[in-house]
């Protein structure tokens, strides 16, 4: 059989090998590694290799250079000096290693110190901690759902001593899953640093102690809560944050506990706010991916008119865009109608109350609370989608001086639905998205309000249309657990919608 480079390395004097034991004993190290180990004429070894392989037959000399935190049997330094010395005396030195050499194990540090001292050196991989401890209770690091990136960190890092040093906002915005190493005595400064620099205190987070993976224990939680569930974990543990988190099976091996899906078109700002109302066995999958393209800008003479009239989140969130990058000023702004609870909540987390908020949030409610309070020939400008009909305006125009302004338009792309599970209930929440969604209709339709399910019902007539209890994200959501019989909180209703 030929021989590959890291075994004609070995056959040489004086040759040393970083390798990776892994993190799960014998199960979770590579051949090639037991190779090396049977074939070694010494072993440095670091903290937290199990004894199962400390126990393999082999004629190599064991020497312990591990370090833990406090707790250092020889310095950095003082391990480069033994390789080299060991290289200069034994033909094959073998430095073992916890999990993958080059994954925060210095392992390039001690490849570079032996190799300037011209000593033959070449790794070996092992399986890292960051994904199979994970593994082990189902999360994955990356998922076609949850998250399409992930990024390792460890937070023993000592600079400004801070967790992450100066890159904490970095890392709080980093997209997908966050997998920290090597922080669990600093859990509540790592906790503290990411919701101050502006992660989501409701990020779903686990941390699972792995000194043995066959043994690890795992809790999970919300961010802002996991320091302490996680009180009684043992080092070394893994921290995984992240909406991967939502996958975790709490016994390995077992079953995976029922899971109620349910397939959204919604932006990803009400994909959030709906998650935030369910418990994990409620699984919300976007089969539409829903893009936000600005179109038209605010104009300062719209602040002279006698009513700004707003019909959605994200059309506030371009207002306030407009008023800060043209710097108009705030004291000018007119009265201000939403079309409902949320809409108005995005305007008051600006410091903006509105004088008009409808009973029904829809905008045929709008356009009648409107016309009990506008007096007649009153100047109304419409912050609206692109999408959107006319005929908000058309009846408004009948009484009033309207303005339209389409100051965003919203772009669907359909995911490729084979590969993901199959829906329990779909959700709609706006006829924009009714009408990009162009597949057939596996489930019964939850929809928002009467004027997104009469849409469903003309594009999609064979569908069962249910409706939510209310016009708002905590409405579809209270819907979805109504309806779910694995929820916390199930009414015993079943997907159908039949009792």
């Amino acid at each position: 059989m030929k021989q590959d480079a890291v075994t004609e390395v070995r056959q040489e004097p004086g040759a040393v090998i970083l390798a990776g034991a892994g993190c799960g004993g014998r199960e979770l190290m590579t051949l090639q590694v037991l190779d090396l180990i049977r074939r070694a004429d010494v072993i440095v070894y670091d903290d937290l290799i199990s004894q199962d392989i400390l126990d393999i037959d082999t004629d190599a000399e064991w020497i312990y250079a591990g370090k833990r935190k406090g707790l250092h049997s020889m310095t950095q330094e003082e391990i480069n000096g033994l390789l080299i010395s060991l290289a200069q005396t034994h033909e094959l030195v073998l430095r073992l290693k916890g999990g993958d050499p080059f994954v925060f194990g210095r392992g390039r540090e001690e490849m570079r110190a032996v190799r300037e001292a011209g000593i033959c050196c070449q790794s070996a991989p092992g399986i890292t901690s960051a994904i199979a401890v994970p593994e082990r209770f189902d999360i994955p690091v990356t998922d076609r759902i949850h998250a399409s990136s992930f990024t390792v960190i460890t937070a023993s890092r000592k600079s400004q001593g801070k967790p992450f040093g100066p890159d904490a906002g970095w890392v709080a915005h980093q997209p997908g899953t966050l997998v920290v190493l090597m922080g669990l005595s600093r859990l509540p400064e790592i906790v503290e640093e990411l919701i101050r620099a502006g992660k989501d205190p409701r990020t779903p987070t686990a941390v699972i102690s792995s000194a043995e993976i066959s043994h690890s224990e795992m809790v999970r939680g919300e961010l802002s809560e996991i320091t302490g569930k996680a009180a009684a974990l043992q080092a070394p543990a893994v921290i995984v944050i992240g909406d991967v988190v939502r996958e975790a099976t709490v016994d390995p091996g077992q079953p995976a506990p029922a899971v109620f899906t349910v397939w959204t078109t919604f932006t990803g700002d009400l994909t959030r706010r709906v998650q935030h109302f369910l418990p994990p066995s409620i699984q919300l999958v976007p089969v539409l991916q829903a893009a936000t393209t600005r179109v038209e800008s605010l104009e300062p003479e719209d602040l002279e008119a006698d009513w700004l009239v707003f019909t959605s989140r994200r059309g506030v969130q371009c207002f306030l865009d407009d008023l800060r990058q043209q710097k108009l000023d705030i004291r000018r702004i007119p009265r201000l109608a939403v079309v409902g609870q949320a809409t108005a909540e995005a305007l008051e987390e600006a410091g903006l109350y509105p004088d008009l908020i409808p009973d029904t949030a829809d905008t045929p409610d709008l356009v009648r609370s409107l016309k009990q309070e506008a007096k007649p020939g009153s100047h109304l400008v419409l912050f609206r989608a692109r999408e959107a009909d006319s005929v908000m305006e058309q009846e408004l125009s009948k009484q009033y001086a309207v303005i339209r302004r389409d100051l965003y338009e919203i772009q669907y792309e359909a995911q490729d639905t084979r590969r993901l599970p199959r829906p329990d209930l779909m959700a709609f929440a706006s006829r924009s998205a009714v009408r990009a969604w162009t597949q057939d209709i596996p489930c019964p339709v939850l929809c928002i309000s009467d004027i997104t399910a009469s849409q469903v019902r003309q594009d999609h007539s064979p569908a069962s249309v249910l409706l939510a209890d209310a016009i708002s994200a905590a409405g579809l959501a209270a819907t979805i657990r109504e309806l779910s019989p694995v929820a916390d909180a199930a009414s015993g209703v079943s997907p159908d919608g039949k009792n």
